[in-house]
C-alpha cells in the first residue's frame, strides 16, 4: 500500500483474567504514510478520528471514513494504511481478557452507533492509561469495559442505553473496582446513573455482559487467586482480604468459579 511498515509493538502480550489493556494512544499521521502488516496475540482497535484509512479484509480492500474503526481479534491478519496527504488521526487500543472475547474472532470494520460517546470514551481510556492516578488500573478497566460494550452494541444493530449512560457507567465501574473488596453499594451505583435498581441492572448487563453481583464476584476471585498463588496467604486471610467474613461461603464461591477449593488451588500452584 505504501512505504512505511510497522511490524510489532513491545506491548504485545496475551491478557489473562477478566479484562486488561496492553497499550493505547493517539497517532497523528500528517505528511507521512503508515502501513502495517502483522498479527498480534491481543485485540487491536484502530479508530479513524480524522481523515481516512484503507484496510484489507480477506481479499477485499475497504476505505474507512471518520468515525469508523478496524477491529482485529487475536491472531487475525492486520493489513491497513494511512496516507500522509489525508492528515489522518488514528486512536488505538490493544487489549484482551475473557470479557473482550465477546467481540468474536472475525476482523472487521465497526461503525459506532454514537460516534461522540465512543470517541469520548476512547479519549478517557487514553487519558487514564497515560495518567498517574493511584486508581489508574481501576479507571482503565472501567473505560475499557464501556468501550467493549459500545462495540458490541454497535454491531448488534439495536439502539440501546449505553451511549446515553457511557460516562456514568464508567464512573460506576471505577467505583466498583475501587471498592470491590471493602463493599459495593449497588443502590449507590444505580443512583450514580439516575436509574432504578432494576433498570441499572439491565444497563450494567449491556455494558459488561453480566450482572453487577457476578462482576464483583469475578473481581474478588481473580484477586483471591493472586493472593493464594503469589503471597501464600491462608484461606481465611485471603477470604477477609477480598471481602468475605464467612470463610466457608468464600470457599463455596471460589470452588464455583475455579472448579477447585482455595486450599487445593494454593497447593497446586506451589
Amino acid at each position: 500500500m505504501t512505504d512505511m511498515t510497522e511490524k510489532n509493538y513491545s506491548s504485545e502480550k496475551q491478557v489473562k483474567g477478566e479484562l486488561g489493556l496492553n497499550s493505547c494512544g493517539t497517532q497523528t499521521l500528517s505528511g507521512r504514510n503508515f502501513h502495517t502488516v502483522r498479527k498480534r496475540v491481543d485485540y487491536s482497535l484502530m479508530y479513524v478520528s480524522k481523515g481516512k484509512a484503507e484496510a484489507v479484509f480477506g481479499k477485499k480492500r475497504v476505505t474507512l471514513r471518520e468515525g469508523q474503526a478496524m477491529l482485529y481479534p487475536p491472531y487475525t491478519e492486520q493489513d491497513y494504511a494511512f496516507f500522509g496527504d489525508d492528515n489522518s488521526i488514528n486512536k488505538w487500543a490493544h487489549f484482551g481478557g475473557r470479557l473482550a472475547a465477546s467481540l468474536g474472532t472475525e476482523a472487521r470494520v465497526v461503525t459506532p452507533s454514537d460516534r461522540t460517546a465512543f470517541e469520548r470514551t476512547l479519549d478517557d481510556l487514553i487519558k487514564a492509561y497515560n495518567g498517574l492516578s493511584p486508581a489508574r488500573e481501576m479507571y482503565i478497566k472501567g473505560h475499557l469495559s464501556v468501550l467493549i460494550g459500545m462495540l458490541t452494541e454497535s454491531e448488534s444493530g439495536k439502539p440501546g442505553d449505553l451511549p446515553r449512560f457511557s460516562h456514568r457507567m464508567t464512573d460506576v465501574l471505577n467505583y466498583i473496582h475501587i471498592n470491590a473488596f471493602s463493599g459495593v453499594d449497588l443502590d449507590r451505583c444505580a443512583a450514580m446513573c439516575y436509574l432504578s435498581r432494576d433498570r441499572f441492572n439491565h444497563v450494567f448487563r449491556e455494558v459488561t455482559g453480566t450482572s453487577p453481583v457476578s462482576y464483583i464476584t469475578k473481581i474478588r476471585m481473580e484477586r483471591a487467586a493472586i493472593l493464594l498463588r503469589d503471597l501464600g496467604m491462608t484461606v481465611r486471610e485471603c477470604a477477609e482480604s477480598v471481602g468475605y467474613r464467612d470463610t466457608n461461603y468464600f470457599c463455596r464461591v471460589f470452588r464455583k468459579e475455579n472448579g477447585i477449593s482455595p486450599g487445593e488451588y494454593a497447593r497446586n500452584k506451589k
